[in-house]
């Protein structure tokens, strides 16, 4: 059975087309584009014009792409997550998306995030231990997920309220540090219900961080799913590319594209998420959101926040 899956974070907008046969998946197209859907949020409180434009565009293509598979774009499985839940305009956008391209957005709350991002994840065979912790690193919010392997069961899950995009609006306001104390003090308790040496990671920052890493210009997906490396890796890599302007990361990894706007500050959050679970080691997988809700084939009512 093909089916698409489309995620709208408050970053990036990504797409899956696969073929699901007896719970086991053939990807048949990926893709992923950075609209920054969820810029100067904080600010405004709305989406802007130039991130409704260009995310229409994007959605428009999704919805060609899945056409030509035979799947009507009514059906394609689509979630939006942390900016559609805070900004005001939200349900206005994605009524004019429905009318544009014919895709119906659930806006899912921070439990159906971590279920169906858990639910990708578990997708990944190369993932063999028996307990894991998973952060999903969106553009306004990071999901911590504690996942039973073996019963495939969330322990526990927490969505904090800062992101790659956010944490770019704090640094650029120069509010970060007293954000972070915020956040840090609020989820304090949770953090250290669930300290771990090892962090398996999802979604666009961890991937490119995984990217970078092996030093690939371009995003070569299967070398990133399943790469480990240290949190101190992570930390040097900040210091080596901090000071870099966009364009000359562009130079070094043209694969980054519109993601070089953020990525400095994703990292910068990825280190503090570091300190606070005490993590030595980092799994990245490719699998997330989008696998998880393809591979369930429905958004159950639960998750839902809001069908458009």
């Amino acid at each position: 059975m093909k089916r698409a899956s489309i995620d709208i974070g408050s970053n990036s907008i990504l797409l899956l087309v696969g073929e699901v046969k007896e719970g086991s998946l053939k990807v048949l197209e990926n893709h992923s584009h950075v609209t920054g859907l969820g810029r100067d949020l904080d600010l405004n409180k709305e989406f802007i014009e130039i991130a409704m434009e260009e995310s229409l565009e994007v959605l428009k293509s999704y919805a060609d792409i899945a056409k030509n598979y035979g799947i009507d774009p009514s059906d394609i499985l689509t979630t939006a997550t942390e900016a559609s839940r805070v900004a005001k305009n939200a349900e206005l956008f994605f009524n004019h998306v429905k009318d544009e391209t014919g895709i119906r957005v659930n806006i899912i709350s921070g439990e159906g995030e971590a279920y169906y991002s858990t639910t990708g994840i578990l997708a990944d065979d190369k993932i063999t231990g028996e307990n894991i912790v998973i952060m999903d690193i969106g553009g306004a919010s990071t999901e911590i997920i504690h996942v039973d392997c073996a019963a495939k069961e969330i322990v526990n899950s927490f969505s904090m309220p800062v992101g790659a995009v956010r944490m770019n609006n704090w640094i650029a306001n120069n509010t970060q540090e007293e954000n972070l104390r915020r956040i840090n003090t609020e989820f304090k308790k949770q953090l250290n219900s669930i300290l771990t040496k090892k962090l398996y990671c999802v979604a666009g920052t961890m991937t490119s961080v995984a990217n970078m890493h092996l030093k690939n210009r371009e995003f070569k997906e299967v070398e990133v799913n399943g790469c480990e490396f240290t949190a101190q890796n992570v930390r040097e890599m900040y210091d080596e590319y901090k000071n870099l302007k966009e364009e000359d990361l562009l130079n070094l990894f043209p694969f980054l594209g519109k993601r070089s706007r953020t990525i400095h500050s994703g990292i910068k959050l990825a280190i503090t998420v570091f300190d606070w679970l005490s993590i030595e080691d980092v799994y990245v997988s490719t699998y997330g959101l989008r696998y998880g809700t393809l591979l369930n084939g429905f958004l159950e009512e639960k998750y839902v926040s809001k069908r458009i």
